[in-house]
């Protein structure tokens, strides 16, 4: 578990900055981690805390003209994603790396139906037809456990609730089985055995494939289901690393001990 080469994702002393009116805002300082095949990494802070950020970094996917990496690397099977062309980014995310978004009507295209759009990100990256590529839609709006995904198809956004919009951003994501998946605190807006669901739905396609998966979220419950390590961030910084358990039981940070006691089930 410690051989570097197995990593199949490795984030350098990541800088991540916003620009201001005022300057500069440095919202990533230097934080660094690993991820390797069939792992779930936890990465644990409070709103702000710069995780989401991190995300985005990893994907070049950052506002335009307001935030942009100022330092460090990510590497991707070796591959630095930070000096990647556009064109080679492209064909990268929804194929190899994948991010289910935490605002999921954002992330959905409004003037397209739901079936449209996730045919689309497997005809992106897979020598299918429109035909094939609805019935994949389908076949995975079902394993999210979407109700009469035949006729959800042809719904757009809108008509559905926040909860099954962000099962079709985790269908989307999860289409093409991607090496490593991003989770934006991916089940926040779901039931909790709908959460239960999907939890257990990634867990076996990591089984099956191999796929890493980074999970960003607040939830410490979580973590301590599905995560095998966990980083804590603070302020843009990783403050505290370890296997989940260790973290759980034996927090050695204030800022960590704090969040375990802000929840009944660690108090």
């Amino acid at each position: 578990m410690n051989d570097r080469r197995d990593a199949i994702l490795r984030v350098e002393e990541l800088h991540t900055q916003f620009l201001t009116s005022h300057g500069p805002v440095h919202a990533v300082n230097g934080v660094s981690f690993e991820i390797r095949p069939g792992e779930t990494l936890g990465l644990l802070g409070e709103s702000g805390s710069g995780k989401s950020t991190i995300g985005l970094s990893m994907l070049r996917l950052l506002p335009p003209g307001r935030g942009r990496i100022s330092g460090g690397r990510v590497l991707f099977g070796g591959e630095d994603l930070v000096t990647a062309s556009e064109k080679r980014m492209r064909r990268l995310r929804g194929r190899d790396i994948a991010m289910i978004f935490q605002e999921s009507l954002s992330a959905l295209n409004p003037v397209y139906t739901i079936g449209e759009q996730i045919a689309e990100v497997i005809r992106q990256h897979e020598r299918l037809d429109r035909r094939a590529a609805m019935k994949r839609a389908a076949e995975m709006l079902e394993m999210v456990g979407m109700p009469d995904p035949g006729r959800r198809l042809g719904e757009y956004p809108h008509e559905l609730s926040g909860g099954m919009r962000q099962r079709v951003v985790i269908a989307a994501a999860l289409a093409c089985q991607p090496k490593l998946l991003i989770g934006d605190e991916p089940t926040t807006a779901l039931d909790v055995t709908v959460q239960a669901q999907i939890l257990d739905l990634i867990a076996d396609i990591q089984h099956r494939t191999g796929m890493a998966v980074l999970f960003i979220t607040h939830d410490l419950g979580v973590v301590a289901e599905i995560a095998h390590r966990a980083i804590v961030l603070y302020a843009g910084r990783v403050v505290e690393e370890a296997d989940t358990q260790s973290l759980l039981a034996r927090p050695r940070m204030p800022y960590t001990q704090g969040l375990l006691r802000s929840l009944p089930q660690f108090a």
